[in-house]
């Protein structure tokens, strides 16, 4: 992981005073909703065909995780 995205990450939530509401417990909870979403656009499909949606819930699932780790 470069440290770039994780800085650019964590200054977008700083600007915008998020990291108060960012306890662990708090980010554990949206990593999991933003991990349903993922799995939602598979449900009840043969195939996937939005790869947009996909792009999108796997950068939120991303981002929430590199909150938690830092």
């Amino acid at each position: 992981m470069k440290p770039e995205i994780i800085e650019k990450i964590m200054k977008f939530v700083q600007e915008r005073d998020w990291d108060q509401f960012h306890t662990g417990e708090n980010l554990a909870k949206a990593l999991i909703i933003e991990a349903a979403e993922l799995l939602e656009l598979f449900q009840w499909k043969q195939e996937l065909t939005d790869y947009e949606g996909l792009q999108e819930e796997l950068a939120d699932v991303f981002i929430y995780a590199i909150m938690l780790s830092e």
